[in-house]
């Protein structure tokens, strides 16, 4: 007996699965710092430009402190724009771009240098207790807290007594303090304030992995923090620098408006100071306005160059 047996039936292989899409990493867009960057960089260097030359250059060659019969007449001055006076003059006279050039000469002085007084002790004192924690930060943070808790401007008034105290003029004149002794009192009150900004910085590098491997080799405490550490925080450092910079600039306008600011040389607060008083902005409004133009393009300028430096500096450190 003989079985048929079917043909085996034909087997089709299955459809070739559709080819899956490589999966693409999102490209990151690499910002440029754009035109307002550039443009507050262009201004920054003529203001460093002019505090440096000063009364070197062509157009500011003259004693801001000129004085002619010609511009005081009657209590009138000269409100107009002309060659000769590019920003006018004041009511007793002075050329007031050649006391532009000399002020932003004395403004940069003290910014800077209040800055870099604040950094070199309230960024190292920072750097330690970051680094060490325990007791030194414990110590240390509180002192920092104690002088950032009291008044700024009686704190400057203080500091100032007590560096005038020896002056045979008196307190009263000892309290117009120069460029210097006013840098040094603002460096002093920028302390806590940057102690805190560079303490903060420090913790986040303290317990990196680079920072262990240099504990477990032997190296000193002292190595790690100029060594492994300060170069990670310097970076953030500069970028907070610019915007302190132009915060103290601020605060000796402030304090140049009420009287305690620079002596005998120009700065921009005692310029604006000057112009300051209801018939000095109606008789010529350049005595008070000239001075605040170029003050808010300055600080605006720095803090607009710090945040855009922070914010590349922020992506740089993700990556690491």
């Amino acid at each position: 007996m003989s079985v048929a047996i079917a043909p085996p039936a034909e087997v089709t292989a299955p459809p070739a699965p559709a080819p899956v899409p490589a999966l693409e990493m999102p490209r990151t867009k690499r910002r440029g710092f754009g035109f307002m960057f550039w443009a507050c960089s262009v201004w920054v260097g003529i203001v460093v430009v002019c505090a440096v030359l000063g009364e070197r250059l062509p157009f500011a060659n003259k004693d801001p402190d000129y004085l002619t019969a010609a511009y005081i007449n009657d209590g009138k001055w000269s409100r107009v724009f002309s060659w000769k006076h590019p920003l006018g003059t004041s009511q007793n006279g002075d050329d007031w771009l050649s006391a532009a050039v000399v002020g932003s000469r004395n403004s940069m002085i003290i910014a800077f240098a209040t800055v870099i007084f604040g950094f070199l002790l309230g960024g190292g004192l920072g750097m330690i207790a970051g680094f060490m924690r325990g007791r030194v930060d414990t110590v240390l943070t509180f002192f920092a807290t104690v002088l950032l808790s009291y008044p700024p401007l009686l704190f400057i008034i203080l500091l100032l007594t007590l560096l005038a105290a020896g002056n045979s003029t008196g307190v009263s004149e000892g309290l117009q303090a120069s460029v210097w002794k006013l840098s040094l009192s603002l460096g002093i009150l920028s302390i806590p304030t940057l102690y805190r900004v560079v303490r903060a910085s420090t913790m986040q590098f303290a317990d990196r992995e680079f920072v262990l491997a240099a504990r477990s080799m032997g190296a000193s405490r002292a190595r790690i923090l100029l060594r492994e550490i300060l170069p990670n925080v310097v970076k953030p450092m500069l970028a907070y620098g610019l915007v302190a910079a132009g915060s103290v600039m601020v605060i000796e306008a402030s304090l140049s408006y009420l009287g305690i600011g620079v002596g005998d040389t120009w700065a921009w607060g005692k310029m604006i100071a000057t112009g300051a008083g209801l018939s000095v902005l109606r008789k010529g409004p350049n005595v008070a306005f000239v001075p605040i133009v170029i003050l808010f393009m300055t600080v605006i300028s720095f803090n607009f160059i710090g945040d855009k430096l922070r914010e590349r500096l922020e992506v740089k450190q993700g990556g690491i």
